[in-house]
């Protein structure tokens, strides 16, 4: 039986409907939507999560289909009340496997409001399906819901056109819109119905608890460590990257580069720091979790971030939230965040330029100060800025 919501406390209830999260095969995938989701349960508000999970079938091994056979589960991931259910990507290249998982979204809500009681709002992290789906729970429950957009292919023009009929609906149904930086918003500006002044800019937050600078203070050099933390895929650009090391140092032994993530270019990636000839000074970590990320940003003199597209770029802020300088490509989010103050800017996919800025970073890191690089990050993207933000766009919409 759905409680009646004049019985609800007077604590603001969420219900949150990530696009994508973390799973037991991918836990980083989506990380910063749980870790959101905590934040806000910390600072005193009712949060929950509905999740029908979609597994990609090339991880689909006879262990995994014991585990994940299409059953709805609860959990606590993340110490979020979060209800599951797990299933596979059998057709979510085509509508109707994205219809499907729509509807799974709106069975998981109406489940978890017999245990937990109808939300005060209900928050869609993007409009790749989540968004359709929190229209339809708005309907079902009488409850308005916002949306905030993360997908960086609003800017590059990556929404496949048959999916354009179900992201427009989440999109233009809902009580509040935010992008997480000024370019995604002018992207999202540029569609049917909505206009810039409609869409609010809500960064994503750092756990400014967690990354912090390190007690036993940077390692001493030479050598002097650059680090990335990226999904080794070809929108991340790392291959231009280490191509601008090799251009910067050449000859040198006294720069590194630690490459903390994994994907599909990771063989092609090393094979080139070994045609470079600088193997020797790139050290690829693979898929840290959490801790591991923190440990290598300790290590490091100065963070890189080459993409080709970002929506906001997250590992920035968690880079300087330990004090590090940053160097990060203009390519969407990095421009909100990056300031003179704490690092530099260049043009995407142009190894000279992102070559010269790296020996310019390694000539003036003494001038960079680690302590107030860590202040512009917490004072912009710490928890307590992000709750006023997020609470008032929960107020806004119940108004509306």
């Amino acid at each position: 039986m759905v409680r009646s919501r004049t019985d609800r406390p007077a604590v603001m209830h969420v219900l949150v409907v990530p696009s994508w999260y973390p799973t037991t095969e991918v836990p980083l995938n989506g990380i910063y939507f749980a870790e959101q989701a905590r934040c806000l349960q910390a600072h005193g508000m009712t949060v929950g999560v509905v999740y029908p999970e979609q597994q990609s079938l090339r991880r689909a091994t006879v262990g995994a289909l014991r585990r994940k056979h299409f059953q709805t589960a609860w959990t606590t991931d993340h110490g979020v009340p979060t209800l599951r259910r797990y299933g596979w990507n059998v057709w979510w290249r085509v509508p109707p496997g994205l219809r499907c998982r729509v509807r799974s979204a709106v069975r998981l809500a109406r489940r978890y409001v017999d245990r937990r009681g109808v939300p005060d709002v209900i928050h869609a992290q993007s409009a790749r399906w989540a968004g359709a789906a929190a229209a339809r729970m708005s309907n079902a429950l009488g409850v308005p819901y916002v949306l905030t957009e993360h997908f960086s292919g609003f800017q590059r023009g990556g929404v496949w056109a048959w999916r354009r009929p179900l992201v427009d609906r989440g999109l233009r149904r809902a009580s509040g819109l935010a992008a997480v930086s000024a370019a995604l918003k002018e992207a999202l500006a540029t569609r049917k119905d909505i206009a810039s002044g409609d869409v609010a800019i809500h960064p994503n937050p750092v756990r400014a608890s967690f990354f912090t600078r390190p007690p036993e203070g940077r390692p001493s050099r030479p050598p002097f460590r650059f680090v990335t933390i990226a999904r080794l895929n070809s929108r991340k650009n790392i291959g231009g990257l280490i191509e601008a090391l090799a251009q910067a140092f050449e000859g040198s032994n006294d720069v590194v580069l630690t490459v903390v993530g994994d994907g599909p270019q990771r063989a092609a990636l090393e094979a080139q720091a070994r045609r470079l000839n600088v193997a020797d000074r790139v050290d690829f970590r693979g898929q840290q979790r959490r801790a591991g990320v923190r440990a290598a940003l300790r290590e490091a003199h100065a963070f890189v971030l080459p993409s080709r597209h970002e929506t906001f770029g997250v590992v920035l802020v968690e880079a300087m939230a330990t004090g590090l300088p940053v160097v990060a490509t203009r390519c969407g989010g990095p421009e909100d965040i990056v300031t003179k103050e704490t690092g530099m800017l260049v043009p995407p996919a142009a190894p000279t330029a992102l070559a010269q800025a790296l020996c310019t970073i390694r000539t003036r890191w003494g001038g960079y100060d680690a302590e107030c690089i860590r202040a512009h990050a917490v004072d912009r993207y710490g928890p307590e800025p992000f709750v006023r933000r997020t609470q008032s766009f929960y107020r806004c919409a119940r108004a509306a």
